[in-house]
């Protein structure tokens, strides 16, 4: 499975000159924390989340740092930190050159790249420009699936089971003590002893023929009966 089989296809996305309001609306309104920034041909310029909004004027968190030590730090990087914090464009907060994975990436590399950097979200990117977004969301919705296939499988394969051993109890030719049933997605093995290959072959029959049955592992073993000699 690839990441082009489980990303949001149209993602949302702002452009550079997009207000910082805007994009802070947009985030709240789709309920993500982060949206790609494109420049007018759709190409990947940069991302802009919720981490980049948390150092604000407008919320009164922005950098405040003790006079002396804004003396030691290097102007610009004082100079840059207003802009982030005072910026009304996207362009003055988004995070440039950002992470993205292209839709034929194993799943690995994106919870690799996301793990790593600590990303909720990656921008999914063919030739420069964004054709999705693959987020911690959209896995959780493959586990969730795969979670629920497996419930049902295993429910499925416990209700064949129960119908095999009903219907050889109802036959008579063996008992349930001296088989062994075990079914696993649709595929049956029957292990276990018989006293006739008559038996073992009507015990696979009578498998091959249950509902929802999609293979049939005969490893039934037969053991005739020891012959009683006269005293």
């Amino acid at each position: 499975m690839n990441v082009g089989d489980i990303m949001t296809m149209g993602a949302a996305t702002v452009h550079p000159d997009t207000s910082v309001l805007e994009a802070a609306q947009l985030m709240l309104h789709h309920g993500i924390s982060g949206v790609p920034v494109v420049d007018k041909e759709g190409r990947l310029v940069g991302m802009v989340t919720e981490r980049d909004l948390l150092r604000r004027a407008e919320t009164g968190t922005e950098h405040r740092r003790p006079r002396w030590l804004s003396f030691l730090m290097d102007p610009a990087a004082r100079a840059e930190d207003y802009v982030r914090s005072h910026g009304r464009k996207v362009s003055d907060v988004m995070t440039q050159d950002p992470q993205s994975v292209a839709p034929d990436a194993p799943l690995t590399d994106a919870v690799d790249l996301m793990e790593r950097r600590g990303f909720k979200r990656l921008p999914v990117v063919r030739d420069g420009k964004v054709v999705g977004i693959v987020s911690r969301a959209n896995f959780l919705r493959v586990l969730a699936r795969r979670l629920e296939d497996a419930a049902q499988a295993t429910a499925e394969d416990m209700d064949i089971r129960r119908r095999i051993l009903e219907e050889v109890d109802r036959e008579g030719w063996v008992s349930n003590a001296s088989l062994d049933v075990v079914v696993n997605a649709g595929k049956v093995e029957l292990d276990g002893t018989v006293d006739d290959e008559r038996v073992r072959d009507a015990l696979r029959v009578l498998a091959e023929n249950e509902p929802g049955v999609s293979e049939v592992v005969d490893r039934l073993r037969v053991q005739r009966p020891m012959t009683q000699w006269p005293i």
